[in-house]
């Protein structure tokens, strides 16, 4: 189930972006919320998914079918592939690409699914904050 959806994200991304998608040749590690939070901070905080060139996308076990999280798990492969053209943003302009790249997947999938609320980031992220209690 996780590869048809990494499937479609990649499409979407193709589409959607100046991003060459089949180059993305990256592993999707799903671990448990503490084993995760343990790899990137040490400890309990509030990370949900990052990506590390030297193992891939590490995410948390999270229900793909929501298209809160499957945005996550764009946001993740959009810095991989920024990892992959070699981009020349600054960490800062990443981010915000990553970001700005995951809002219009947002509302695409939104107005696509003929949502009554479009969701975005902000809607996204209280969200998921609950689930990181």
């Amino acid at each position: 189930m996780l590869s048809n959806i990494i499937s479609f994200l990649l499409e979407w991304i193709s589409v959607n972006t100046h991003y060459d998608a089949s180059v993305f040749n990256f592993a999707v590690i799903e671990l448990s919320k503490s084993e995760l939070q343990s790899l990137a901070c040490g400890g309990k905080c509030p990370v949900i998914a990052f990506f590390k060139p030297d193992v891939g996308i590490l995410i948390s076990e999270l229900d793909f079918e929501n298209i809160c999280n499957k945005s996550i798990l764009l946001h993740e492969i959009i810095h991989a592939l920024q990892y992959l053209s070699e981009s020349n943003l600054g960490d800062a302009f990443k981010e915000k690409e990553a970001y700005q790249i995951q809002n219009k997947f947002l509302m695409e999938i939104s107005i696509k699914e003929e949502l009554i609320d479009s969701l975005n980031l902000k809607k996204c992220r209280s969200l998921q904050l609950n689930t990181l209690r």
